[in-house]
Order: structure tokens, then sequence, then C-alpha cells
């Protein structure tokens, strides 16, 4: 895929964009205790959406949803979701006050 704009080549795959923009985040400007505490939401996060996911994966496989031992798995999930989810919109809106100053400037 190739921006107009800017004739920049990207990967076709929209994960790897998104993986290698947030890897491009600057972080430098927050704290230990800050780092620690984002390391930290997002280990747990990426744990909690690896295990629902597999668990609902397993379940349907087995052809049953959600399997009595896989509802604190599932929770997990949820609770990862809750934290992604808003996180990904704060970057959505970051990204569109961004380029609006950006198409302000030019």
């Amino acid at each position: 895929m190739t921006d107009m704009n800017t004739e920049t080549t990207y990967p076709e795959n929209s994960l790897t964009v998104f993986r290698g923009l947030i890897a491009n985040l600057e972080l430098s400007h927050f704290t230990d205790p800050l780092l620690y505490y984002l390391g930290g939401v997002a280990s747990e996060s990426a744990e909690g959406l690896c295990q629902g996911l597999l668990c609902l994966s397993e379940g349907l496989e087995n052809s049953e949803l959600l399997p009595p031992e896989g509802v604190s798995q599932v929770s997990a999930y949820l609770k990862a979701s809750a934290h992604l989810l808003p996180a990904l919109f704060e970057l959505s809106e970051k990204a569109g006050v961004a380029l609006g100053i950006t198409q302000i400037r030019a």
C-alpha cells in the first residue's frame, strides 16, 4: 500500500503496520513508576487476551462455547479488552489531533 502524499510504502498487513507504529512511540518522557505501570498493564492485558481467545477457540473446537473452567480465562480476556479499548480510542484521537495540527501548518 502506498500513501499518495508521501510516496512511502507500507507493508500490506495492517497488524504489522500498527505494531510498528506502537513500537515507535516515544516513552522517554515517562517516569520509571509510570513505565513500570504501563509495562505491567500491557503485559497483563496481553496475557488476558491470549487466555480468553485460547479458551474461546478451544471451546468452539469442542462444540461448547464456554467450558466451566474457562470462566476465569474469559474474565481475563474481558478485563484486558476493557484496558485496551480506551487506549486505542486515545491513540486514534491523538493521531487525529496530530493530523489536524499538521494540516494547519501545511
